[in-house]
């Protein structure tokens, strides 16, 4: 058989496999949203086998000042997202990411060499290519799947998206996270209305939005806490001119009736002690006990104007009832009640946030942040914090995750929160996306990349990268203005890729030589970022505190003894100690049996395993 025919024969199985996947497609029972599903091309590249994360050391930023060490990744974040599975199953607090918004000029592009190969990397898939939202969804659905994982029970995930891919993301994030678990929408205003960007279009787009879903029914809604400490509103006494009114009953209440010029409303200092009026419309009349009774009993009574009822077992201000007063006239539509201020109540009260916020002058004015240019998406640090306030209120130890990282603003945002008592760490995740392209032997910067390439970067990640390092060592912006910084660490990582098979068919070989690429993996999964000695049998890392990883990554056991010495050597309160083996370890945790600090894992076989189940 001449090359040529081994070529066309393994197109013609390729294609099978194909044909295969989209009758399975077609006879697969889907409800909601559904799309064909598009491979990107590393799920075909030989080269990509089982991913792992690599350090890189120089670019890492240590300051011993009790503040987190962050994680930066360059790399694919399929693969990034892949590797945190192992490393960060459950262990996310709150997910927020900025993706491309698919419109045709915001430079996404689809990296497959089948379906879309006549826009190679770089070039924005087109408005009106047949496959261009199938693209993106199966882009997305990947992705959004691996960081489904990593979430907490009680974490949540926040995504930014634009009227272009709005309501395909709803439906997405309905199928993966579950629509039970939908909080809601909030729009953003992100731009004023007359600053138009493109006067083409028939309607000028001044918004954006916010989708938030929850983890699942462990997450609490948080809520906004505001001032309750002013009593200007409650500046009403009712004044009783009668002694025996008319009585009905009502409800099972024996109502007082006083009709116009039998009681008298009576402005007073305002004072906690005294009433305030609620208008009774829009939600009231069905959101709490006095608009529901209004509603029940007292709206079929409105054309007696002016009628003053006094209900009693009512309120929880201490008086024992409460005043309803109807419509003054035909030309009013709603009623009141009178409320007293309640016995319990604090000078704060939490309230439900709005789902819209105005950030317009927060966007018009992000060009400075960070001390980096960025041509399009660079979110505001306001705007971040707005989403760590409204999804987990003022809490620390948080774990947040970007993995559309771009221009490092989730960074800074949590980078310049820990100044506080806060320890949020954050990872970020950023493909290094070419801010050029060749043309005729010169560099010559994308449309979408003209600022950032002039200003001397050649990938994205070298942007998100120049942010954390200016936040946490200092800068000063382009319109010279000093900016201190705010400490912290920095670990930098890219993604790799070990063996020659994939993890569902690993042989050994495959799993020794990840056994001795995992460590920046395993120094990650323990939050242990720190290498203090490394040789060709193992390594030990710390988190500079008490807590130690340490890996034995040879099958040649011949140094075991030794490691072992040194593990027991090592001052701590927790020793994580992983061994290579071809079985589950537990030959090895005998040689720590009276060490109670000290837990044994094997490897590689259990980073298989969570690889492997991404692909059931």
């Amino acid at each position: 058989m001449t090359e040529t025919q081994e070529e066309l024969a393994i197109k013609v199985r390729e294609l099978q496999k194909e044909v295969e996947r989209l009758n399975a497609q077609l006879k697969e029972k889907r409800f909601g949203l559904t799309w064909i599903d598009v491979p990107e091309a590393f799920e075909q590249e030989s080269e990509n086998k089982i991913p792992v994360l690599e350090e890189v050391p120089e670019l890492a930023i240590h300051n011993k000042d009790g503040k987190p060490t962050h994680v930066l990744i360059e790399g694919d974040n399929y693969h990034a997202l892949t590797c945190l599975n192992y490393t960060h199953r459950k262990k996310v607090d709150v997910i927020y990411f900025d993706p491309p918004y698919n419109t045709g000029s915001d430079g996404f592009s689809y990296k497959d060499k089948r379906f879309l190969e006549e826009y190679p990397d770089g070039t924005p898939i087109p408005k009106n290519h047949p496959l261009r939202h199938s693209a993106w969804l199966s882009f997305m659905e990947k992705r959004i799947r691996l960081a489904h994982q990593l979430l907490k029970d009680d974490g949540v995930i926040l995504v930014s998206i634009n009227e272009d891919e709005q309501a395909n993301l709803k439906l997405l994030l309905d199928q993966i996270m579950g629509a039970s678990n939908y909080i809601t929408t909030f729009t953003i205003k992100v731009r004023h209305e007359d600053r138009i960007l493109k006067g083409d279009k028939p309607i000028h787009e001044t918004t954006e939005f916010l989708l938030m879903y929850r983890c699942s029914d462990s997450y609490q809604i948080n809520k906004r806490v505001v001032d309750n400490s002013d009593p200007s509103d409650y500046r009403y006494e009712i004044k009783e001119l009668i002694s025996n009114p008319e009585k009905i009953e009502l409800g099972g209440k024996i109502v007082s009736v006083f009709k116009p010029g039998e009681y008298e409303i009576v402005d007073v200092p305002a004072d906690f002690s005294h009433l305030k009026s609620i208008n009774i419309r829009g939600s009231i009349k069905t959101g709490n006990s006095s608009g529901r009774f209004h509603m029940s009993y007292l709206e079929e009574r409105n054309n007696l104007f002016s009628y003053l009822y006094k209900v009693p077992d009512m309120g929880d201000d201490g008086r024992g009832y409460r005043y309803f007063l109807t419509r003054g006239s035909a030309n009013k539509a709603n009623g009141f009640y009178f409320q007293g201020s309640p016995l319990n109540r604090e000078d704060t009260k939490d309230i439900p946030y709005p789902n819209f916020f105005d950030f317009e002058e927060e966007f018009n004015n992000v060009g400075t942040e960070g001390g980096v240019p960025f041509d399009g998406g660079k979110k505001p640090v306001a705007f971040i914090n707005k989403i760590l306030e409204i999804s987990k209120g003022n809490k620390g130890n948080l774990v947040v995750l970007d993995f559309f990282a771009g221009s490092g603003s989730t960074g800074h945002c949590i980078i310049e929160g820990n100044k506080s008592s806060k320890k949020n760490q954050v990872i970020l995740v950023q493909l290094p996306e070419l801010t050029y392209e060749v043309k005729k032997g010169k560099k010559v910067a994308k449309d979408n990349c003209k600022n950032v390439f002039n200003a001397g970067f050649e990938n994205i990640t070298q942007i998100t990268y120049q942010r954390c390092c200016n936040v946490i060592n200092g800068y000063t912006d382009n319109r010279g203005n000093k900016h201190v910084g705010f400490g912290n660490s920095l670990k930098y990582y890219r993604t790799a890729f070990v063996g020659k098979n994939q993890p569902k068919a690993a042989l050994d070989d495959d799993k020794l030589a990840l056994a001795k690429k995992a460590g920046s993996l395993l120094s990650l999964a323990e939050n242990t970022l720190y290498e203090t000695e490394v040789t060709d049998y193992y390594q030990i890392y710390n988190d500079e505190k008490e807590h130690w990883t340490c890996i034995y990554f040879q099958e040649d056991y011949s140094h075991f003894d030794e490691f072992c010495q040194k593990v027991l050597s090592l001052q701590g309160i927790e020793k994580s100690v992983y061994v290579f083996c071809w079985s589950d370890g537990a030959e090895f945790a005998a040689e720590f049996e009276y060490e109670r600090n000290v837990t044994v894992k094997s490897i590689p076989q259990p980073i298989l395993d969570i690889y492997k189940s991404l692909n059931a």
